[in-house]
C-alpha cells in the first residue's frame, strides 16, 4: 500500500480509514514522518497492535 497516498486521500475525504497491520508499520511509519498535516489524523489503537486512522474532527 501507498501510505503517503492514502494519508492524502484520508486526508481528503476520498476514504474514511486506513487500517495499519503491526507487520505493515514500519512503512507506515516513514510515510507518517514525512506527512504535513498530521494535525488531520487520527489514530485509534486496537487490540494486537492494529491501528486504525481516520480524519481528524
Amino acid at each position: 500500500m501507498d501510505y503517503k497516498e492514502a494519508l492524502m486521500n484520508l486526508r481528503d475525504g476520498k476514504i474514511d480509514e486506513i487500517l495499519v497491520e503491526p507487520e505493515n508499520f514500519p512503512d507506515f511509519q516513514k510515510a507518517w514522518s514525512a506527512f504535513p498535516y498530521q494535525n488531520t489524523v487520527r489514530g485509534i489503537a486496537h487490540r494486537a497492535g492494529k491501528v486504525t486512522y481516520v480524519r481528524a474532527k
